[in-house]
């Protein structure tokens, strides 16, 4: 889970340095690749300047998890569950990605807690991210149909768990 929230992080902070924007939107594809055995999955993500995000997952089994700079809320539909994790001395990784070095025309490098983030750029629209976490996993995320500057509300990235759900405070 920490990974998880660090990665969401790195990628609102990715665009705060990279893009000029209000709110961004557009589809995920996520790729974790083990032993040669993967597993996709993909769904909707929308995020605001302000770090405020909500991330859809769609496929394999339909979860929400919304993201701001003081806790990250995890609604697992199929459990019927809620997971809320505070974050707390959370490091400015705006900082981190403002030092990060092109390698390329569209390829960015940013390193962050022995971890290697590879952002790829097509004009002024990310369309993909990879990096390997600490337990040897392949992480490539796609991302497709983005766009910026849509109203996205409060009410729309505030989560309103169900009075049925099971809830977990980390």
């Amino acid at each position: 889970m920490k990974k998880f929230i660090l990665f969401l992080s790195l990628y609102i902070a990715s665009f705060a340095s990279n893009l000029d924007f209000n709110t961004i939107q557009g589809d995920f594809t996520q790729t974790v690749t083990s032993n040669k055995t993967s597993i996709d999955y993909s769904g909707k993500f929308y995020l605001r300047k302000d770090n405020n995000a909500l991330w859809i997952y769609t496929r394999p089994t339909a979860k929400k998890i919304y993201f701001d700079n003081k806790k990250v809320v995890v609604l697992e539909e199929t459990l019927e569950q809620a997971i809320i994790s505070r974050v707390k001395n959370m490091p400015n990784l705006g900082d981190i990605l403002k030092e990060a070095k092109k390698i390329k025309e569209g390829l960015y490098k940013a390193d962050f807690d022995d971890t290697e983030y590879f952002l790829t750029m097509k004009g002024i629209y990310p369309t993909r991210i990879d990096y390997e976490d600490r337990l040897g996993n392949k992480i490539k995320i796609i991302f497709q149909n983005v766009v910026k500057n849509y109203e996205i509300t409060n009410e729309f990235l505030t989560p309103v768990i169900p009075s049925h759900y099971d809830v977990i405070n980390h």
